[in-house]
């Protein structure tokens, strides 16, 4: 195949994959941001320190 050929073929390779990867890397990206809100674990915060004492509290749970 003549130099031209090849040189237009890669661009056109580039062209196609360039948009491709990208659409991939932002999928993965956003499931990995998805996972790590799914992760994330609710915390409640008592300012009342009284609060802390009236809950009933499981034994085991120290």
């Amino acid at each position: 195949m003549s130099t031209p050929l090849l040189l237009a073929l890669a661009v056109l390779l580039v062209l196609i994959a360039v948009p491709a990867s990208r659409d991939l890397f932002n999928a993965m990206r956003a499931q990995s941001e998805r996972d790590a809100k799914r992760r994330l674990v609710p915390v409640r915060i008592d300012d009342d320190r009284d609060a802390r004492a009236r809950r009933m509290r499981d034994p085991y749970d120290r």
